[in-house]
């Protein structure tokens, strides 16, 4: 899957480069408590207008009984006198592999969900790729405990070129998300979330970046346990 010329992750300049290429609409903060379409946040208070000392995770866990109800977790910490403090989290249903014991497989590539561990993500508003486009993360490879080298990682959904939803034809199209018709929170070893939910994931991110400093961006990561 070819990749856009640059990622948005870049700490290079995140007012001028990755705050303008994230905002789709105005930035509103979520008031603490309140519960979101698919995914219910805990807190929303890391509002300042200046750089703080923070940090932020993507977790994806793993549900043994059923991989295509696993869940994705963000959480954001904020630095104050006492130590970190958790100021944002929220979690929505996602699902990776294709289920049954070879999907449960760490080890087995295109068909079991990611290994444990901890992956760098890379955050774009519409990724062009042959099959995976619109609001995604890439993924940095990882390897299982045995030691085969999982590539082309993702967390996306499915969706069409510009996060448009495609026309709905018969059988699973890549372009559409169909669920509960079609059970598209099956993946070849990525994470797959729902359109709304992975363009929620991507609010958070945004409001986090456009406050975060520059080595903070830098030490984004995405956790995979279960």
């Amino acid at each position: 899957m070819r990749l856009l010329p640059r990622p948005l992750a870049g700490a290079a300049s995140v007012a001028a480069l990755l705050v303008p290429a994230l905002v789709t609409g105005p930035v509103l903060a979520a008031p603490a408590g309140a519960v979101t379409q698919a995914g219910t946040q805990v807190s929303s208070r890391a509002g300042a207008h200046h750089r703080v000392a923070t940090k932020a995770r993507i977790v994806f866990v793993k549900n043994e009984q059923n991989p295509f109800a696993s869940k994705v977790v963000w959480r954001q910490w904020q630095r104050s006198a006492g130590g970190w403090r958790l100021v944002d989290t929220a979690e929505w249903r996602a699902g990776s592999g294709l289920g049954g014991a070879r999907g449960r497989s760490s080890c087995v590539r295109n068909v079991g969900w990611l290994p444990n561990g901890t992956y760098t993500a890379r955050p774009y508003t519409d990724y062009h790729g042959n099959v995976i486009h619109g609001r995604a993360f890439r993924l940095s490879n990882h390897a299982c405990g045995r030691g085969t080298v999982r590539h082309n990682l993702f967390l996306h959904t499915e969706t069409g070129p510009g996060n448009h939803q495609c026309a709905n034809r018969p059988g699973d199209q890549a372009c559409r998300w169909e669920f509960p018709a079609i059970n598209d929170y099956r993946s070849n070893g990525c994470i797959k979330l729902s359109p709304t939910d992975i363009a929620a994931l991507m609010r958070h991110y945004r409001r986090w970046a456009a406050h975060a400093r520059a080595v903070d961006l830098h030490r984004f990561r995405l956790v995979v346990t279960g």
